[in-house]
């Protein structure tokens, strides 16, 4: 057979060259914490019949990688965080009643080619200012964040801090400075339950990324 003919039987591509463009965290009620990111791809490689592609360092193997811990890797570590256990502050307020939350960090990565260098299946991306949103819905129990948007100012001393824990001890901490509340939209609800407001605050600077985990983190 050829290769077009044994594509049904395998059908393999490989992406080389990635970079992060776009990377979304998103908590919602009663949910796990979930994780997106959109990839810009220098080059994609179409493995032909009987073609082999062997890793760098020719691992086929996950258990013998060196970040692969047998001791721990058990299914309550393996455990993912969940939108329950985790707290988020925003305008020095802990907001506790909050029922979705996304966080989207863009590098706003542009493809480009050049002439003479590289091949027409090869492209370079190249990077322009990273930038930070939050997007959230929680219910209201202050008027922070409507008199923070009136304000139209840029809030220099208090943090945002969001947190996500587990049980076994691990945690991602992010802290966010320098912000300003773009939106938020609060509805005039009819008398059959609280009022829910939805907001965006857009950070300039992302202050503290730190991780606790049994993991092995590279990059």
């Amino acid at each position: 057979n050829n290769a077009s003919e044994a594509e049904d039987l395998n059908f393999v591509k490989i992406a080389r060259g990635c970079r992060v463009n776009t990377l979304t965290m998103t908590a919602n009620e009663n949910e796990e914490v979930k994780m997106t990111m959109d990839l810009n791809v220098r080059n994609v490689h179409d493995l032909e019949q009987g073609e082999q592609y062997d890793a760098r360092r020719g691992v086929t193997d996950e258990t013998s990688f060196f970040n692969y811990e047998s001791s721990t890797n058990t299914a309550e570590m393996r455990e993912p965080f969940f939108f329950s256990d985790g707290t988020f502050k925003v305008l020095g307020n802990t907001f506790l009643k909050i029922n979705s939350l996304t966080l989207t960090m863009n590098n706003n990565l542009t493809d480009r080619r050049f002439l003479g260098v590289g091949g027409k299946n090869i492209q370079e991306s190249i990077p322009a200012q990273r930038t930070y949103e939050l997007q959230f819905t929680g219910h209201v129990t202050d008027d922070a964040l409507y008199t923070a948007l009136l304000n139209d100012s840029e809030n220099t001393t208090q943090t945002i801090e969001l947190v996500f824990t587990k049980d076994n001890g691990e945690n991602i901490t992010l802290n966010f400075t320098d912000y300003f509340v773009s939106a938020n939209n609060f509805p005039m609800a009819d008398d059959k339950g609280p009022i829910v407001v939805e907001a965006t605050v857009m950070p300039r600077n992302m202050s503290t990324c730190t991780v606790k985990t049994h993991w092995v983190l590279q990059g």
